[in-house]
């Protein structure tokens, strides 16, 4: 962490996997940073236990400068509303965030505790509402989704990001101590989380179109196509938008 500003870094738990930053948007360690960790998310086996945890970067060459920097609207989750019943599988949970400017969702990662059995993440645009992953949960072996460059959610500024967390606080969840008891929110496994700890990028205005635009030549889209996750891909671009959109090699 360096000076007084830092970087963030995602969060680790337990059977994570790597973060695999967007190309264009590696995040800044400076020279003589101090990494320094207070969300570590271990959870007690009942017994004295040892943890080791190890970390490593892989770093961008020498010269490296990022196009696009963090999306600070990325961030989506609720920690208020948690109330889960006792002896009851197929509860659900809701928490929704807007975008306040263009977005490439890079990445999809949902963080929940010992009742969660699965999330999944919806985009509304307009009447458009579009699920754009779902993936089961393990408390015991959390991990994070990374999208493709092809299927990354390209969304325009104004977009309504929604998850839903399915919770399962019965006998038949064998992570669950005591399906007895109600369970609200908390630090602890035997309390609740509800987060989508996922990445994304913010786009201007510019970018935004520039990415679409590839987006449209790799895929071939036409206007008839419809594409999860990028509901303007197939709008057919203004003339302004065209001439800010990239040129292949060797056009005039």
């Amino acid at each position: 962490m360096p000076g007084a500003g830092g970087t963030s870094w995602p969060v680790h738990e337990v059977g994570r996997n790597a973060d695999i930053f967007d190309k264009d948007a590696g995040r800044l360690l400076t020279a003589n940073s101090m990494l320094v960790s207070n969300s570590v998310h271990l959870h007690s086996n009942g017994r004295d236990t040892k943890a080791h945890l190890e970390i490593g970067f892989k770093l961008h060459p020498k010269g490296y400068v990022p196009a696009f920097r963090r999306s600070p609207s990325r961030s989506l989750g609720n920690g208020v509303d948690i109330d889960i019943r006792p002896m009851e599988a197929n509860q659900q949970l809701h928490a929704y965030t807007v975008l306040n400017e263009p977005t490439k969702i890079t990445s999809f990662e949902p963080h929940l505790h010992a009742p969660g059995d699965r999330m999944c993440l919806e985009a509304i645009w307009g009447y458009n509402i579009q699920t754009l992953t779902c993936a089961g949960y393990d408390h015991n072996w959390v991990r994070g989704y990374d999208y493709t460059e092809d299927s990354a959610p390209l969304l325009p500024k104004g977009t309504i990001l929604h998850i839903i967390g399915f919770m399962d606080n019965s006998p038949s969840n064998r992570n669950i101590p005591d399906p007895r008891n109600w369970q609200g929110s908390g630090n602890r496994s035997v309390a609740n989380m509800f987060i989508d700890l996922g990445q994304g990028v913010a786009l201007t205005d510019a970018q935004f179109q520039e990415e679409m635009a590839k987006r449209r030549e790799h895929l071939h889209l036409t206007r008839n196509d419809v594409v999860i996750g990028c509901p303007l891909c197939s709008s057919v671009p203004t003339p302004a938008q065209a001439a800010a959109a990239p040129r292949p090699a060797g056009g005039q």
